[in-house]
């Protein structure tokens, strides 16, 4: 089923304590999770996180009955979430760009959000600042072969949606959602662009974006 709405409003509220090591800036709300697995998924169904996070995604998945699968390349995050999760054997400690050899079964949905890079940035996330792959044209490069897996690891069909914030640091401006949303366009159609407006938003942070694909 296609969603055939643009703005959509979720309260940001997070119904899981945080890890002692970590702040909330890294978490989308359940509830964002909860539409989405509502609208395009159904009891039984694979749902896969390539960027784990705080296990956000998998965590409703369980909750609602889909059986949830990822990968998180933090050892802390991998270990609080692997701790709590039922299907506990379906995360992965690991390199999202390796996703082909650890076995996964074909998805049928998947939800996440990567980690953001700001242009200006020399810093990459996705390879722990190694200095070889320094540059947000790098990121940009990587995310495309990633989500390119990611597309593998889909059945025909198959919903991928993204999570991404555009960046503001002072004068510089980032257009990291249209970026990303270039890159992914190369392995997944883009079906929308749904603007997340938040109910009871945290100060500076009003509404994000989620970007969704169909394999």
């Amino acid at each position: 089923m296609q969603q055939k709405e643009t703005l959509i409003k979720i309260p940001f509220t997070h119904e899981r304590a945080n890890p002692p090591f970590e702040g909330d800036d890294i978490r989308y709300p359940e509830g964002l999770v909860r539409h989405f697995l509502k609208t395009y998924t159904k009891a039984g169904d694979k749902v896969f996180d390539p960027f784990a996070g705080l296990g956000t995604t998998l965590f409703v998945a369980e909750e609602m009955g889909r059986t949830p699968y990822g990968i998180e390349a933090d050892r802390n995050r991998f270990e609080w979430v692997a701790g709590q999760l039922e299907h506990w054997q379906n995360l992965l400690h690991g390199d999202a760009a390796k996703i082909g050899t650890l076995g996964f079964p074909k998805m049928d949905f998947c939800m996440t959000s990567p980690p953001y890079m700001p242009k200006h940035h020399k810093w990459n996330p996705l390879f722990a600042g190694n200095p070889k792959h320094a540059g947000y044209d790098k990121y940009l490069k990587q995310m495309g072969r990633i989500f390119g897996l990611v597309a593998d690891q889909m059945k025909k069909g198959g919903i991928v949606i993204v999570q991404a914030d555009n960046l503001h640091h002072g004068h510089i401006y980032t257009p990291l959602v249209r970026d990303l949303s270039q890159v992914i366009e190369k392995s997944l159609t883009l079906q929308n662009e749904i603007i997340v407006e938040w109910l009871n938003p945290k100060p500076g942070y009003t509404h994000t974006h989620c970007l969704i694909f169909k394999k």
